[in-house]
């Protein structure tokens, strides 16, 4: 053995433990304590890709990106093959707005690590914020193969079910983020999202009020608070907490749907039909709101706008047979009898009347409009 083999194995346990020494301080805040450490290495090793790869990482938590994106592609031109180095680029690339670049350096860390987790739901996030749900979902479930236990996962892939209209299999994985995660604030407000879209709303409330309680700020506490007041016939409350509920996060579809709600029982229905287009502009994919809209156009005369109503509610999901019951009643009493037994059978099968009124509602007993 050489004379110098001792100390090259003193500079590298050395270096090791400066390495995990930076990676904490970076996830206890303490980015500058984290730098030192990161140049410290490079005095010991000037061709650490690791090195970059932490400043890197201090840049991004400093929110210095274009020196978070040179220290990557320094780590990268060191060492080509540090798949984390070309996810972070990505994670970078992504921030600064440049969504395609990013893609590409996900799949380049994904090429030279397949199993790189971080990468692939980075991907996965980038896709669905694209749009892209099929992509996105794609990737999220190569994720679940690997590790079936992560819950953003899980609760992602919920999100993106719901929006494909497939809701009972966003419930399914819904609830398995709950189950794995039963502090995780987020995964109860999907759950309750899940449940409102099915009509399950007792259970939606319970839910919205979970994820509440573990994260006691927001959107998501004034949506509980809110229908819990219109159980109680707070109706001009209630109204208020949607109100500010609006102002904070102006494009959430239930704030609309449930404001919608609270205008029906203060018989307001123009209002009302106003809140409910608003929150279908924000998800058309809504069933049971196209239903509740169907309900006030029926109640305001407007049997042609109803009727579309019904039928779009039914399109959504063809198990609401209260819609279908409704629409077999405006069938029949234009005469289209034919039509009308057709709707009718559809909704005695599963024992629902034109006049057993299970509707949308949350105030006052089921009270239709």
């Amino acid at each position: 053995m050489s004379a110098w083999a001792p100390k090259v194995r003193i500079i590298k346990s050395d270096i090791v433990s400066r390495v995990r020494a930076a990676m904490v301080l970076i996830e206890n805040g303490r980015l500058r304590e984290a730098e030192e450490e990161a140049q410290r290495i490079l005095s010991l090793d000037p061709r650490l890709a690791l090195a970059h790869l932490i400043l890197a990482r201090v840049r991004t938590e400093e929110g210095r990106m274009d020196e978070a994106v040179a220290e990557c592609e320094t780590a990268i031109s060191i060492n080509p093959r540090q798949a984390e180095a070309h996810a972070l680029r990505g994670h970078v690339l992504h921030r600064k707005g440049l969504e395609a670049q990013a893609i590409t350096a996900y799949r380049e860390a994904l090429r030279l690590q397949p199993d790189l987790e971080a990468a692939r739901m980075s991907l996965a996030i980038l896709h669905h914020a694209l749009g892209r749900e099929k992509a996105a979902e794609r990737e999220l479930r190569r994720v679940l193969r690997d590790n079936g236990e992560l819950i953003e996962a899980h609760r992602m892939l919920a999100e993106i079910q719901i929006a494909d209209g497939r809701a009972e299999t966003a419930l399914a994985s819904a609830l398995e983020a709950v189950r794995l995660g039963p502090q995780e604030s987020r995964a109860h407000y999907v759950l309750g999202r899940c449940l409102l879209t099915l009509g399950r709303f007792d259970e939606a409330e319970d839910a919205f009020e979970a994820a509440s309680t573990l994260n006691p700020v927001g959107v998501v506490v004034m949506l509980s608070r809110a229908a819990r007041l219109l159980r109680a016939g707070a109706l001009e409350e209630s109204l208020a907490q949607c109100e500010e509920a609006l102002r904070i996060q102006p494009g959430f579809s239930w704030t609309h749907a449930l404001r919608g709600i609270v205008f029906v029982d203060l018989d307001q229905p123009i209002a009302a039909v106003a809140a409910f287009r608003e929150a279908l502009k924000h998800n058309p994919g809504m069933a049971h709101v196209h239903y509740q809209l169907g309900l006030v156009y029926q109640r305001l005369g407007q049997s042609p706008e109803a009727a579309l109503s019904y039928r779009e509610a039914l399109r959504l999901n063809p198990q609401l047979h209260d819609a279908q019951a409704r629409l077999g009643h405006m069938q029949a009493e234009r005469g289209d009898l034919r039509d009308a037994l057709g709707s009718y059978a559809l909704g005695l099968a599963f024992g629902v009347s034109p006049a057993d009124g299970h509707d949308f509602h949350s105030g006052n007993g089921g009270r239709t409009p």
